[in-house]
């Protein structure tokens, strides 16, 4: 029994050499490996599948091929009915009408490309509540509230929208539904202009806050427009106009400045300056309707009444100092002509020119010479 289990493990030992063997040698005389056997040298059961498998995918490959070629049709036809949707509205702003303009290149003359009136672009409003915009934020005296018209402020007001539609068929798998690609695109846009055409106004120079807010407060404030032309009466009737006169209407400071030969007073500065109005800051102060029309009264009396006050204060002294530029220019003109006539290098026909205004240069010399000496020491009071 024990040499018979030895005897047969020492057959089954040399069976498995002799097949090791067996298909080394047959490997090395084919020179490759046989397909059909596996690593271990067994027979593989998937040998021939491949064809099979790639018959079976094909399909599939070739569905999503198709569907491939139909997204980027679609997405192509995507962006055209986007770009023409803003041509169509953009080419009816005025004065431009879009009728003598044809398709864009391209696009299907089967297609829809148009415009339309549109509706409001935005579901809530943020300002459809606001007083200004909707409602009667004040009140007169007499109880009579400011109306607003509310027409002039709806965002709906001149909304136009292209738009494009297209429909065209499916460049492959036709069958597939819904067998067609349908584009539906729109463009608003804003083309009310809010000219005084749109808005009623009889000319562009029509004032348009009165249009806005129409209200009639003459016969509520009538007592404030009977002041108004009471204080209008008083400054024109006023008694001391010609001594008011030198601030805004001197006929000596508008007499021209000395030249020349000739000696032909009265002289001034040329011009007449305006002493009512700041010549510095104040005066852009004055005509800023934002600063004027405030309410604050801590804010007037910082940006508005404090420094017209001091550039009121200032009219003293540019009244001075003008007046000095006037006398000092017309001594001047004196002491030149006189160094002119004095020079024994003069010729004498220059001297001869000169000599009939000299008892009057030499009259009204001591004059002019007073008058400067009082305004600098008015001058240096201030």
């Amino acid at each position: 029994m024990h040499s018979h289990d030895r005897y047969g493990k020492a057959r089954e030992t040399l069976q498995r050499q002799y097949a090791r063997s067996s298909f080394v040698s047959g490997r090395s005389y084919r020179g490759s490996r046989n397909p059909a056997t596996s690593r271990n040298g067994f027979a593989s059961t998937r040998a021939g599948l491949a064809p099979l498998e790639l018959t079976l995918s094909l399909p599939i490959m070739l569905f999503v091929m198709g569907l491939m070629i139909i997204v980027g049709t679609t997405a192509s036809w995507k962006i055209r009915a986007v770009t023409n949707s803003r041509q169509a509205v953009w080419r009816t702003i005025d004065p431009r009408d879009g009728d003598d303009d044809p398709h864009s290149r391209g696009w299907p003359t089967n297609a829809r490309m148009d415009s339309e009136e549109g509706s409001t672009p935005i579901d809530d409003d943020p300002y459809d509540t606001h007083e200004v915009v909707r409602g009667q934020p004040l009140s007169a005296p007499s109880g009579e509230q400011l109306q607003v018209r509310e027409s002039l402020f709806d965002m709906q007001a001149g909304l136009t929208n292209g738009v494009t539609e297209l429909e065209r068929p499916f460049p492959v798998m036709g069958n597939m539904p819904p067998r067609q690609i349908h584009l539906y695109r729109e463009h608003p846009l804003l083309s009310g202009d809010w000219q005084f055409r749109e808005m009623e106004l009889r000319s562009n120079a029509q004032r348009r806050i009165l249009f806005l807010y129409p209200a009639d407060y003459g016969r509520s404030l009538s007592q404030y427009v009977q002041r108004y032309h009471e204080a209008a009466l008083a400054i024109v009737q006023n008694p001391l106009n010609p001594i008011l006169e030198t601030l805004d209407n001197d006929d000596e400071l508008r007499n021209p400045v000395p030249s020349g030969l000739t000696y032909s007073p009265p002289y001034g500065i040329g011009r007449t300056p305006d002493y009512h109005v700041p010549e510095r800051s104040p005066r852009g102060l004055i005509l800023n309707p934002d600063r004027v029309c405030s309410t604050s009264r801590d804010e007037l009396s910082q940006t508005v009444i404090g420094p017209l006050v001091r550039e009121t204060r200032r009219v003293p002294d540019r009244l001075a100092r003008d007046f000095l530029r006037m006398y000092r220019g017309h001594l001047a003109h004196i002491d030149r002509l006189m160094a002119i006539y004095e020079n024994p290098q003069t010729p004498p026909q220059t001297r001869a020119q000169i000599a009939p205004f000299v008892p009057a240069m030499n009259r009204d010399r001591p004059d002019l010479e007073q008058r400067i000496e009082q305004l600098e020491s008015f001058q240096q009071s201030l």
